[in-house]
């Protein structure tokens, strides 16, 4: 597993906003090399996308009318004080909204210290929105698992395991059967929210998928646009062992080999499935989705079943009681 933590600069923020939220850079290319990376999403309860604050500067600051108001009533020793604050924190790029303006007593400070100045006539709300969605995007947390990442029956499912276990031919057995494919041998996933691992596939991979004996594979030639999909929610990891393997967990009869994996500290539900002779393992993948699919709507079959086997102690139980009486 190979996590990557990704970075982006200002003049490639701009170049990928700026004309949606017309932009004009005040003094390009001032700021444009400042780069903004993943390790600042999570500078304590600071976010990386604000409006504006002197206190717990953000590093993208956006200035709306009432911000811009404050400013243009400081002092000069009340604005020296805010600039070096600013200046001190980091700041990467200051975003001017709803069509205000900044005295070059302001600009000439900003723009000395490296920081980025742009202005428009977007809404502060709406630049704001858009820049913590950019850059949400961006700036997530990555990580690389081996593995073969799919869809099926709507749920987003990375089958892993040893080289040459079968993952490959299992992928494909479950495409055959209308199930969709993601991303094969280096799926790459993103965390964009507290709890979502979403999964991609690299380019240079896309729509192919590597069978032993067969070898590469153009899934959406030969089954179609249907068999791909190109982004998903990770939502269970299916392990795939061998049965001499001495890291196969001992089953519980009840509710077999399932345990945990945090993955960039998103807890993900994991089945461990033994590779065996006689097992068809694309049902019993295409079961495990349908009862984790259960469980998440609150129901488990085996303690369901648990139930049912202590009520019918108990009822057994009370008539031995009745018969003694």
């Amino acid at each position: 597993m190979q996590v990557d933590n990704a970075e982006i600069s200002v003049a490639r923020i701009h170049a990928q906003v700026g004309e949606a939220l017309q932009w004009r850079w005040r003094r390009e290319p001032a700021g444009g090399d400042r780069p903004l990376r993943t390790g600042a999403m999570g500078r304590g309860h600071v976010p990386m996308v604000g409006y504006f604050n002197f206190i717990h500067p953000p590093r993208v600051q956006v200035v709306g009318a009432p911000e811009a108001d404050y400013l243009a009533g400081a002092d000069p020793a009340e604005r020296r004080r805010i600039l070096a604050r600013v200046a001190a924190a980091d700041t990467a790029m200051m975003v001017l909204a709803d069509d205000c303006r900044l005295e070059d007593a302001w600009l000439d400070p900003l723009h000395d210290a490296g920081i980025a100045v742009f202005d428009t006539a977007v809404s502060a709300h709406r630049v704001a929105y858009r820049l913590r969605h950019f850059l949400g995007r961006a700036l997530a947390r990555q990580v690389t698992i081996h593995g073969v990442f799919m869809e099926i029956l709507s749920l987003g499912v990375l089958l892993t395991g040893e080289p040459a276990v079968g993952k490959s031919e299992l992928a494909l057995e479950l495409i055959s059967r209308g199930h969709r494919l993601v991303a094969d041998d280096a799926p790459e996933f993103a965390l964009l929210g507290p709890d979502d691992l979403n999964g991609g596939c690299p380019p240079l991979l896309q729509d192919f998928l590597e069978v032993r004996g067969l070898g590469i594979l153009n899934i959406r030639a030969m089954f179609g646009e249907a068999a791909i999909k190109r982004r998903k929610q990770l939502g269970l990891i299916v392990n795939l062992v061998r049965p001499t393997d001495p890291a196969l967990p001992v089953p519980d009869r009840l509710g077999g080999s399932r345990r945990t994996r945090d993955i960039l500290e998103v807890r993900t539900p994991e089945i461990t499935l033994p590779v065996a002779a006689g097992h068809n393992l694309a049902v019993l993948v295409e079961a495990a989705c349908r009862d984790h699919l259960l469980r998440m709507q609150g129901y488990a079959g085996d303690e369901a079943f648990a139930e049912r086997q202590a009520a019918a102690l108990d009822e057994n139980g009370r008539g031995e009681d009745d018969s003694c009486d």
